[in-house]
């Protein structure tokens, strides 16, 4: 294997297939890459075997063909066991989600490595359609389990993906609105992305519509629908286009396969637009974040307003050396996940803590007052508080103070302030 700089990898994980790409160097742009090679393609099943008595397992493809060299036992559905968090049965042994999911993961870490001539991964980025934090929570214990830094991991919403990649695509793509047609297994969703000048800031901001009721994966299956399948997509389209001026329509997800075709919705999507299909967006737009993490991303002169980022900006009122000073303690535009953040104060005189939250879109700030009287009173100087905020989406904060005292001359009380904050 030659050695070279550690490599980029995005994942697209799914509950039915999963995805991976990674950044290459000679071409510039994130290459997406099969478990058993270009001729199945790049949707990798999201299924791992057992080799009955073994302690051999499969992934992929390889995990569905198994069953027919050997005995094995198939577990599929690993984002379903993800979010259940129970243990599960596999030849008589019970094993953590997090465990299985790991050995899944590891195949396509391992297959990328080989792929791309490395030894190491420089960031991991995985997206998700179900951004929801117990399946966050048990794919950061898989990722731990594979010896992979906190500090290289990266979660990402489909929309971000869906960002991430139009804004790495040519000027005149996202130069107006861009617009995504995401047709899989849970029917018809659209996406637009627009850029918002705002106080000297560019706000990219994300609008996501269901229209799954309307148009169902069911009917791209349908062989006698596809005449009604046409026209209700031209007339879905024809008003998410009303009196907007569109760069660029990007087409992906199973329902826009090789076999799709819809006249009229085509004339509606490229009339003065560039209209795209692929099937590897997403993964290929969570290549392009993890890039842009420490290469430098396209969206770094930007702020990032869509589902799963925080678009509030959080700060705190503090004393440093005798001058009053503001702590940043959240940017607008990060994503919730991993925006948690934790400090050591010492109370001087202040009965209460004072925050400001400022959202993206308004001039003023609002401010929040989170009194300590609950501590116990001591002099001044001798209280020593942990502050912590934590997130469960990107519109709820949790607010946690405790004391800690202050040595063994005035013991902590034990006592926890607790306080929600919507943004």
């Amino acid at each position: 294997m030659n050695i070279k700089k550690p490599v980029y990898v995005g994942i697209d994980f799914g509950n039915e297939y999963s995805q991976v790409s990674y950044y290459s160097d000679k071409e510039k742009e994130p290459v997406s890459l099969g478990l058993s090679g270009p001729e199945n393609g790049y949707y990798i099943p999201t299924v791992i075997s057992k080799a009955v008595g073994k302690s051999q397992w499969f992934a992929g493809d390889e995990a569905k063909n198994s069953t027919m060299l050997m005995d094995t036992v198939i577990v599929d559905n690993l984002v379903m066991k993800a979010m259940d968090r129970n243990p599960v049965m596999v030849d008589d042994e019970s094993y953590m989600p997090a465990e299985l999911i790991s050995i899944f993961l590891n195949e396509i870490v391992q297959a990328v490595k080989i792929a791309a001539g490395v030894q190491n991964i420089a960031k991991i980025c995985i997206t998700l359609d179900n951004f929801k934090i117990s399946l966050l929570n048990v794919l950061s214990e898989a990722l731990n389990r594979l010896n992979i830094p906190k500090d290289d991991i990266i979660f990402s919403s489909h929309t971000e993906s869906f960002v991430y990649y139009a804004m790495n695509q040519k000027q005149e793509l996202w130069t107006n609105d861009v617009a995504l047609f995401d047709y899989g297994d849970n029917g018809l969703v659209y996406k637009l992305m627009s850029i918002i000048p705002f106080r000297g800031q560019n706000l990219i901001m994300t609008k996501d519509e269901d229209f799954s009721s309307e148009v169902p994966y069911s009917l791209s299956e349908n062989k006698t629908a596809c005449e009604y399948l046409d026209g209700k997509l031209s007339e879905i389209a024809s008003g998410l286009f009303f009196k907007k001026t569109i760069s660029s329509v990007y087409l992906t997800g199973k329902g826009f396969g090789d076999s799709f075709n819809a006249p009229d919705f085509f004339k509606v999507i490229c009339d003065r637009k560039r209209a795209f299909s692929g099937q590897n967006l997403y993964v290929k737009g969570a290549c392009y974040q993890a890039v842009g993490t420490t290469e430098g991303s396209m969206l770094k002169n930007y702020v990032l307003c869509c589902n799963e980022r925080i678009t509030t900006g959080i700060e705190l009122k503090i004393i440093e050396r005798g001058k009053e000073k503001i702590l940043r303690l959240v940017k607008p535009g990060v994503n919730w996940y991993g925006a948690d953040c934790s400090f050591n104060l010492i109370v001087d005189e202040a009965k209460e803590l004072e925050m400001f939250l400022s959202p993206v879109d308004t001039v003023e700030k609002q401010l929040v007052k989170i009194p300590l009287t609950d501590f116990p009173e001591r002099p001044r100087k001798t209280t020593l508080i942990n502050f912590k905020i934590s997130f469960t989406s990107d519109k709820r904060c949790y607010v946690m103070v405790i004391d800690k005292g202050f040595g063994e001359f005035f013991p902590g009380s034990g006592r926890i302030i607790n306080e929600e904050i919507m943004l």
